[in-house]
């Protein structure tokens, strides 16, 4: 009986420690950077497999702890030397996600007219990065 009792003490630890991580559709999140510097990803959908999210270009010298929606935005091709591109839909797998670190930072929206990219992908039954 004593180890039944302490098995079932036990159970919500293991499961915590095995379980995958909490990411929240319309979370944001930063991301560490090789230089030092943190992106800003938004989590766009969620799958079995996947994690599909926005790339933005801003970028922050300290890990930020709340963000001003209205300034994140994605530079396109045309973008300056100093300025990452940004991405519209990037489909990631569960684990290459999990690579980039993410941090949460805090939850947000995600409106139709950004899950775009994400529809043209599921269209075509793309894969993952």
């Amino acid at each position: 009986m004593r180890w039944f009792l302490f098995f079932l003490l036990l159970m919500p630890l293991a499961c915590a420690t095995t379980s995958e991580p909490a990411w929240v559709e319309g979370g944001l999140y930063s991301t560490p950077g090789e230089d030092g510097s943190y992106a800003v990803v938004k989590i766009l959908k969620l799958d079995d497999l996947g994690v599909h999210v926005r790339v933005y270009s801003n970028r922050f010298d300290a890990q930020p702890s709340e963000i001003d929606e209205s300034m994140l935005y994605m530079a396109g091709i045309d973008h300056g030397p100093d300025e990452q591109l940004g991405m519209g839909h990037l489909p990631l797998s569960k684990a290459s996600f999990a690579e980039w670190q993410p941090h949460f930072i805090q939850l947000s929206t995600v409106s139709e007219a950004e899950l775009e990219g994400y529809r043209m992908w599921e269209e075509t039954s793309g894969g993952y990065f």
